[in-house]
């Protein structure tokens, strides 16, 4: 049986509001990636959690343990800052920052990246310029059109970016990107089903069926999950719209049976890093 990629970004509840009115919240962010751990531990499952550098400053024994369960640790930024929305100072300030704060606590080279909110479009492919100074891989171009983001016109499977144009593939690159799953119901009809909202949203079937497709075709597909996504007690916050709450009540039963269902494993040891 293939092995998927299992990652996580690993965040707060309360982390898609600005930076500077975290402070504000209580963190319930170790109760909930212990929960998750639990559940990795469970069905033997190895993941890439992409972590926010402030939730590594802050909580430097979980990432410890984490990493020392075996899983890998990537980064999601620094300040889970919207990249659409940044400058390249900015931008490489911040990330540099994260990989710092995960480096000091694991002793290991951080390889991999995520960006929050997966906010790389065509007006800010630097990013990856960026990244491929420092890092071997990258996991933020989703390849299809939402309200929120997506690059429809990129690979839906893993491949080596051109250095022009990230939609492009270039096997001459040494650097990669690993898209999320999505299912293409129809010709020109594709959905996002690699996790998070997606995930609670969406039949199981769906997710079933687009695993098994990716699959079949002898590729790994690259999943998501967040600890909030498993947190049924998440507080309220008034600027957070209704599909943050949805499909909870058996979401982790659901996760489960996927965890069941599939192998999963790292991003590193996918691509034998």
């Amino acid at each position: 049986m293939i092995k998927n990629i299992m990652s996580v970004d690993l965040e707060d509840y309360f982390c898609d509001l600005p930076f500077s009115e975290w402070e504000k919240y209580d963190s319930r962010v170790e109760q909930t990636t212990n929960l998750l751990l639990d559940i990795f531990k469970k069905y033997n499952v190895k993941a890439t959690f992409f972590t926010l550098g402030y939730i590594a400053d802050k909580f430097p024994n979980l990432i410890k343990h984490i990493h020392d369960m075996g899983h890998e640790i990537g980064s999601h930024s620094y300040s889970h800052m919207d990249l659409r929305k940044v400058t390249k100072d900015e931008f490489e300030k911040d990330f540099l920052k994260s990989i710092r704060s995960i480096e000091n606590i694991t002793g290991e080279k951080v390889l991999g990246f995520r960006a929050p909110f997966f906010s790389i479009d065509k007006n800010n492919f630097w990013v990856l310029d960026i990244l491929r100074q420092y890092l071997q891989y990258d996991s933020s171009v989703f390849p299809v059109k939402t309200p929120l983001y997506g690059l429809p016109d990129a690979p839906r499977e893993m491949y080596h970016p051109a250095i022009n144009d990230i939609t492009k593939k270039d096997n001459m690159q040494e650097f990669f990107e690993i898209p999320p799953l999505t299912y293409e119901i129809f010709p020109s009809i594709t959905i996002p089903t690699a996790g998070g909202f997606h995930f609670r949203f969406l039949p199981y079937f769906i997710t079933r069926k687009a695993i098994t497709l990716c699959n079949r075709g002898n590729k790994p597909a690259m999943f998501y999950i967040h600890p909030k996504d498993l947190d049924y007690d998440m507080p309220q916050i008034s600027q957070y719209k209704w599909h943050y709450y949805y499909g909870k009540k058996n979401i982790v039963q659901k996760f489960e049976k996927l965890l069941g269902e599939f192998k999963f494993t790292t991003a590193r040891e996918v691509l034998g890093l």
